[in-house]
């Protein structure tokens, strides 16, 4: 997101996450004094140590280690994409934040979004940044209700192969990209569980990926499968571009940077996290078995009394519903 210098004047009702607020004395206005640039008292200031300080805060809280990697990705994409730094703090105004909160609320779940209100305003906090109080997440439910199909992926590749042609696509990243989202509609796989993958850990040969409990997102190991087309794409991406093993097909910034900085993407309705929900209605139109669904997907059985006690699978037969269902499933014509 480009640095803006301009104060915002925008009032509560165009982006209701945040209210009109002045800027507190305190901490804050120590900060400024300091600062060498026009107009110092239109930018919040964080520091290093304030930063230090938050993930301290959760340290002590004794939150997991995936926990903490949230934390921090959260942290550093505002910083990124929302800040700028100068004499080794970060500076931003109020309109950097309203615009840097307005994308992840139109590109990001509601989840992610609430998330990012949340630590942000911890950090604000300790940073003695008034804005803390103005921040709110959304009370309602966001229901994605998009409906992707097998043609809605084929379109999208086929975008992404005019911005290849078109040199907006590097060749490594265009099929590092097309890769991994086409593994997450085979597989069911949710963005961040692709990211904590490496590569050596995916059984190419018998197309499997065994997810640990520190892989998932309900903490719950599983087995997915993927099909003979992505083993191909899988084997001459690895043969062709030699990625270091020990790290995953992408990582989260990888996939999701695109969407934000190439309008063409920008403009159409998929994101990554479509994907999976791409899994979940092929396998009903395909007339999949629903509770074989769940376990592939990883979705929560605590209070599904015939897959917790009595629909119990071997990976073999849970392999061969897999390819029966999705064995002839193809996107990249030949």
């Amino acid at each position: 997101m480009p640095f803006s210098e301009e104060t915002s004047t925008t009032p509560q009702s165009a982006f209701p996450a945040i209210g009109y607020v002045f800027h507190s004395s305190g901490k804050q206005q120590q900060y400024r004094r300091h600062l060498q640039v026009q107009d110092p008292n239109q930018y919040y200031v964080i520091t290093e140590g304030d930063i230090d300080r938050l993930f301290l805060e959760f340290e002590t809280k004794g939150v997991t280690h995936a926990h903490k990697r949230s934390v921090e990705y959260i942290i550093s994409m505002f910083l990124k994409d929302a800040t700028r730094e100068h004499q080794g703090k970060y500076l931003f105004t109020m309109k950097d934040l309203k615009e840097y909160l307005g994308i992840i609320r139109r590109e990001y779940s509601v989840s992610f979004y609430r998330k990012n209100v949340t630590y942000l305003k911890k950090l604000f906090r300790i940073a003695g940044i008034d804005l803390a109080e103005s921040l709110k997440a959304p009370s309602e439910i966001n229901v994605d209700l998009t409906i992707v199909t097998i043609e809605d992926i084929k379109n999208l590749i086929q975008l992404i192969d005019s911005l290849h042609l078109s040199w907006h696509f590097e060749d490594w990243k265009k099929d590092q990209f097309v890769t991994a989202m086409l593994l997450m509609a085979v597989t069911g796989m949710r963005v961040s569980e692709l990211a904590r993958i490496p590569l050596k850990d995916i059984d190419l040969k018998n197309r499997r990926i065994y997810l640990t409990t520190q892989q998932t997102k309900t903490k719950q190991a599983r087995v997915v499968f993927f099909t003979e087309e992505l083993q191909e794409l899988l084997d001459d991406y690895i043969q062709t571009y030699r990625p270091n093993l020990h790290e995953p097909l992408a990582t989260l910034p990888q996939l999701q940077r695109p969407f934000r900085r190439k309008s063409p993407l920008r403009n159409q309705k998929l994101r990554p996290k479509h994907m999976r929900k791409f899994f979940a209605q092929e396998w009903d139109r395909r007339n999949g078995n629903a509770t074989i669904k769940k376990l592939l997907m990883g979705h929560s059985i605590r209070y599904d009394i015939n897959a917790l006690h009595y629909s119990h699978h071997t990976i073999d037969e849970l392999q061969d519903t897999y390819d029966r269902i999705f064995g002839n499933l193809r996107f990249i014509s030949l």
